[in-house]
């Protein structure tokens, strides 16, 4: 097998694991596990609770912080298990997926397989993924003070990372598939209109990001309308106007909404144009159309269902896909095989 073939597998297969962990995420989300494990142990926490005794240790110590004593003050200790074993599973992988990466990386860079600039950028990885970690242990503790529920700030930036280190190995893994340069015809048009697609789209995640740690859907989950009302100005007021936007249940989804369809005629505008001018992309493009708009209608069916387990995570799902193959079409304006 050829070394690079060898780089390219592994950069799947962290792919792979990264695409899951974002799933599982989602997943410790919408069961309300993320609050199940109040400490932060990177190395001793790699061990569940081990017997009766170590489970009824960590039910005690869980049942000193607010989520607790505010919400789950009546589960059992087979409950409290469900929960902690969704939080315990994405931890876990979490270290997985570092070691994933760290030994291959260290193997290769003892076979003399990655050039300087490779390395810089695979460096720039490892110490994403750290972050990563320190993040979502930041986010955790905001649910652990007075209210339990995550600051959906920090929540957004803690998914806003995990869909950039995804989208930055992605893009790596391309750059060392195809590095023929070849610009297509007006290259730089195109290029800028696929990277507002692409800027637009993580704004999009962390609104979507906001609206989940919000819980909108509790206050709004209806469609086309506001519970009945095209635009509730009655719901709407705050102190500070900018607010609306970042911390308001209906003003969040309305941004969230809004982009939604945004997206939606800026892809369907952007695939009509070049595939005038150029075939390159034309089969990628049309795949971004089909994501785009199965994404609008488990958007809507994730709000209507008040945010349905399958809905969510396959909304999370297209999420992934429509980044990832945006990614591609930036990448395949530039080169050729």
């Amino acid at each position: 097998m050829k070394i690079n073939n060898k780089i390219i597998i592994w950069l799947n297969v962290s792919i792979i694991f990264l695409f899951l962990m974002i799933i599982i995420g989602g997943i410790t989300r919408l069961t309300d596990s993320g609050l199940s494990m109040v400490t932060w142990k990177p190395i001793t926490g790699i061990f569940p609770p081990i017997g009766m005794e170590q489970w009824e240790e960590s039910f005690s110590h869980y049942k000193s912080f607010p989520e607790y004593k505010i919400i789950n003050y009546n589960i059992s200790l087979s409950e409290y298990k469900y929960i902690y074993y969704w939080e315990y599973l994405h931890r876990l992988l979490g270290r997985m997926i570092g070691l994933l990466f760290l030994m291959p990386f260290l193997y290769f860079i003892y076979k003399g397989y990655l050039k300087k600039q490779l390395i810089k950028k695979l460096l720039i990885v490892f110490f994403m993924g750290g972050f990563q970690g320190f993040l979502g242990w930041y986010m955790v503790k905001s649910g652990l003070v007075d209210m339990p529920h995550v600051s959906h700030y920090r929540l957004a930036v803690h998914l806003s990372m995990a869909f950039f280190i995804l989208s930055y190995i992605y893009n790596l893994k391309l750059s060392l598939l195809v590095t023929k340069l070849s610009e297509d015809n007006n290259y730089k048009f195109y290029d800028r209109f696929i990277s507002i697609i692409i800027s637009l789209l993580f704004l999009q995640i962390i609104y979507g990001a906001f609206n989940a740690g919000l819980k909108t859907v509790n206050t709004v989950n209806t469609f086309p309308f506001y519970n009945g009302l095209i635009f509730s100005l009655s719901n709407i007021s705050l102190s500070s106007f900018w607010l609306i936007f970042f911390e308001n249940h209906y003003g969040v989804q309305i941004i969230h909404r809004l982009l939604g369809f945004i997206l939606m005629g800026l892809v369907m505008f952007f695939s009509y144009k070049s595939n005038m001018s150029n075939s390159r992309i034309k089969l990628e493009s049309q795949y971004l159309i089909v994501l785009i708009l199965f994404q609008c209608i488990v958007g809507i069916l994730t709000l209507i269902s008040n945010a349905s387990i399958v809905f969510a995570l396959l909304h999370q799902f297209l999420a992934i896909l429509t980044i990832l193959f945006a990614i591609k079409i930036k990448h395949n304006l530039k080169y050729k095989d």
